[in-house]
């Protein structure tokens, strides 16, 4: 059960598929190898092969070329390695290229007798590059040039990744390690967890995976799960009765939010007096931070709730009527005296027909 200050964990929208359609799945299929790297591809092809499947199946698995695999197969391994080669490492040598020439060029210079100072200038480096050049141990690749430096994040990651596998949103997280000492900011921890979630989406899709590599899992969207505490699912058309069944069997969380909103609900519609009590025990049972504040609200004002619930009047119109007035002041800022806005009322109330 979760507990103050925290919502639907992130695994949330997914759901085991019932009678997948097979053409379903190999479009699926289809639509994921596209996004994969050739380097992702040929790993998987390694796998496939340990497996014993054959080249025909595994071209077809994969949506691969017959002229593909064979060309992957047949390099070899730095041959391969240079073709996985991504834009910024193959800048990086091109990069690392031009500074070994120069460097070759200032050692050679040096070889047949020119000064330090007539290399710098006819080079156009500083004397202490120069220097640096013709030490025998120097290298053109920076030394930092692959260690990747710990950012603020770093020492606080275990602790985030828990948090957001019990569902707290980046503003819990940031506020919580804050007080431990970070000092970076909110937007790098939402980089973070939507790094997160792409990586546990990957994971998941991989459990959730045959034998044969075919998802056995469906994703719902959260927006239509949200719009079933808004709208019958007669009206959202999005999601199916068997497919909610599957959501509130897989999620027992969702699944009391959800009977808790219909059971309101049908306090309101029924004008049952006799069992908001009731819910009212049962919604504080919860423990959720957004729906005990709903029940303090309730609680403050339970004579006026009661009475919302057993009469069919209510104070809708003056609540409209009061609201209106507050935009029209608004919008003479500094030029509402009461006579002023007195006229602006009723000219508008003529102009638009409103009685």
């Amino acid at each position: 059960m979760k507990t103050l200050n925290q919502k639907v964990s992130v695994p949330l929208p997914f759901i085991p598929m019932k009678n997948a359609d097979k053409t379903d799945t190999m479009k699926n299929s289809a639509i994921i190898n596209k996004k994969l790297t050739l380097k992702e591809k040929y790993e998987r092809i390694n796998l496939l092969l340990i497996k014993g499947y054959k080249k025909s199946y595994i071209c077809k698995k994969l949506n691969l070329d017959s002229r593909t695999f064979d060309k992957l197969i047949n390099m070899t391994d730095k041959e391969r390695e240079k073709l996985f080669q991504t834009k910024m490492m193959k800048k990086h040598e091109e990069t690392v290229a031009r500074k070994q020439e120069k460097i070759d060029k200032v050692q050679e210079m040096f070889k047949h007798g020119y000064s330090k100072a007539a290399i710098a200038r006819e080079i156009g480096i500083d004397k202490r590059t120069v220097n640096k050049y013709l030490d025998p141990n120097y290298s053109a690749v920076h030394a930092s040039y692959g260690v990747k430096k710990p950012g603020k994040l770093s020492p606080f990651i275990d602790e985030i990744n828990c948090y957001i596998e019990q569902g707290y949103t980046s503003a819990n997280i940031d506020e919580i390690i804050r007080k431990k000492g970070y000092n970076g900011s909110i937007s790098s921890i939402r980089h973070y967890i939507s790094e997160w979630k792409h990586r546990y989406k990957k994971e998941y899709d991989k459990d959730k995976s045959n034998d044969n590599g075919d998802k056995i899992s469906e994703q719902i969207e959260r927006k239509n799960l949200i719009k079933l505490l808004y709208k019958p699912i007669e009206e959202v058309k999005m999601i199916t009765q068997e497919q909610l069944d599957r959501v509130c069997n897989e999620y027992p969380f969702y699944a009391s939010i959800y009977h808790l909103v219909n059971e309101f609900r049908e306090i309101l519609l029924e004008k049952n007096i006799s069992k908001l009590e009731e819910w009212i025990d049962k919604a504080d049972s919860l423990k959720i931070h957004e729906i005990e504040s709903f029940v303090k609200g309730l609680v403050k004002d339970i004579d006026a709730v009661r009475n919302a619930i057993i009469y069919d009047f209510n104070n809708g119109l003056a609540e409209g009527s009061v609201n209106k007035l507050k935009v029209i002041k608004r919008i003479m800022y500094r030029r509402c005296s009461f006579d002023t806005l007195r006229a602006k009322v009723l000219l508008s109330e003529h102009m638009h027909k409103i009685n």
